[in-house]
């Protein structure tokens, strides 16, 4: 597929609802399918040999993930990426960060720190580069509360979606946030200092926005 994004393959079996979402989430996240283009169910069902039920069911775990809308009469359209809906989504970032960065620090181990390693592993072989918004989703993961990790889950894909425009058009910008993830964040958690931790959160998040913005400014 398209910008050094990898190609998932569909596997047939348990789960063909969510290898199916895979597919599409993957097209709308490398820009293939762009916002307002209409994800038409009888193509999907053709190209991939699957049923309308599990198309229509993928279509809900794509909606439930902010990927897609769907519409009555118009069917499944791919969401629109407004700098309003960035605004929003950005800005809820830090106040999902902040109780778990300041109740998972205390208990940081050698364990917590291979998760964020691996979490920068895998975005660099999605998109060459490390992704933030990987590595906040790992923290996230760690909380012993669930809902917090579900939570950051169903962002995520929305914010690959900005990243791979990032990626694609703004590497300047992404040289920034890579600054400040490997310079300050990370070197904050590894210290222990919680504050200090909490602080650069809020800063990545900020500077998400910022280049966030400018990026769909100059793309639309």
């Amino acid at each position: 597929m398209a910008d050094g994004l990898n190609y998932i393959p569909l596997k047939p079996g348990p789960g063909l609802v969510e290898h199916i979402a895979l597919q599409l989430e993957h097209q709308i996240v490398s820009g293939l399918l762009r916002s307002g283009d209409r994800v038409q169910e009888t193509r999907v069902v053709g190209q991939l040999g699957v049923s309308r039920g599990s198309v229509r069911e993928s279509f809900r775990v794509l909606e439930r993930r902010r990927l897609i809308d769907v519409i009555p009469r118009r069917g499944a359209i791919v969401t629109s990426l407004s700098p309003s809906r960035v605004k929003d989504l950005t800005s809820a970032l830090p106040i999902l960060l902040t109780p778990v960065v300041t109740e998972v620090m205390p208990g940081w181990s050698e364990k917590h720190a291979k998760s964020l390693e691996q979490a920068m592993r895998e975005s660099e072989r999605k998109f060459g580069c490390i992704n933030p918004a990987s590595v906040l989703g790992a923290i996230c993961r760690l909380h012993s509360n669930t809902v917090y990790g579900e939570l950051i889950d169903d962002l995520i894909p929305t914010f690959d979606r900005i990243f791979s425009k990032l990626v694609r058009l703004n590497l300047s910008g992404v040289s920034v946030l890579d600054d400040i993830l490997k310079t300050k964040l990370i070197p904050a958690i590894e210290s222990g200092k919680v504050d200090e931790s909490v602080h650069q959160v809020s800063e990545l998040c900020r500077s998400l926005e910022r280049k966030y913005l400018e990026t769909l400014k100059r793309t639309g």
